[in-house]
């Protein structure tokens, strides 16, 4: 009887010890599972909104449709500036800004140009160059890196849930109209197959701070002009 007592009693440490352990543990391991995936989940938003950008750029507004937002991206072309040169101290001090060396670099005349001081005689070529060149958009908007651009409308770890994508138009507090958009995800979406009391936990915390607190992750706003900010930043 006394060995079953002492057996009962051990497993009962046991038990008690783990569940102390798990108390612990649990929310580290479930923090940095959540760490790992936000930042999954920045990195879309960021790259949404850099094609977003410059979708605007070449087509004048944002695009509440992934597919076109996909297809700019596999077919459209970014125009980049090629750069050569700069204006030196001296030409500073003296009032030349480089708006105003282009425009005289730009009219190609070669005695104006030498007259403003802007011909580099090493090169016998004006001495700032700018050039607009257009290139693949892939290329110039994710230079370091390739993406899928069909990716761009999942979430990661979302078992295929979809951002939230959408347009506007606000105006301002001086009364001109600004063009914004907004993706966002909610943590349910790419969090939901976690620990339930921590993930309801971290949505109330979202919930209880002062503000239209949005309880996930969005880029860009319909509600404010926000420079296309994360919630994040």
């Amino acid at each position: 009887m006394k060995v079953v007592v002492r057996v009962l009693l051990v497993a009962a440490i046991i038990l008690l010890a783990f569940l102390c352990w798990k108390s612990i543990q649990g929310p580290i391991d479930f923090n940095a599972e959540v760490k790992r995936r936000d930042n999954a989940v920045i990195q879309r938003l960021v790259d949404i909104r850099t094609s977003q950008v410059a979708y605007r750029t070449q087509k004048g507004s944002y695009t509440a449709n992934f597919n076109e937002l996909a297809d700019f991206i596999k077919t459209g072309k970014v125009a980049s500036v090629a750069r050569s040169g700069d204006l030196t101290e001296e030409q500073l001090e003296a009032g030349m800004t480089e708006a105003k060396a282009m425009s005289i670099i730009r009219t190609g005349d070669e005695k104006a140009i030498r007259a403003a001081g802007l011909w580099d005689e090493s090169k016998n070529a004006p001495q700032l160059m700018r050039d607009s060149i257009y290139a693949p958009a892939a290329e110039v908007l994710f230079p370091n890196r390739r993406i899928n651009p069909d990716s761009l409308a999942f979430v990661p770890f979302g078992n295929g849930a979809k951002f939230e994508m959408a347009v506007d138009s606000l105006i301002t507090a001086s009364g001109y109209p600004v063009q914004v958009f907004e993706a966002k995800t909610p943590y349910t979406a790419y969090l939901g197959d976690l620990d339930k009391k921590l993930l309801n936990q971290k949505i109330q915390e979202v919930l209880d701070r002062p503000g239209d607190r949005y309880p996930g992750m969005m880029v860009g706003s319909l509600q404010v002009a926000n420079n296309n900010a994360g919630n994040w930043e």
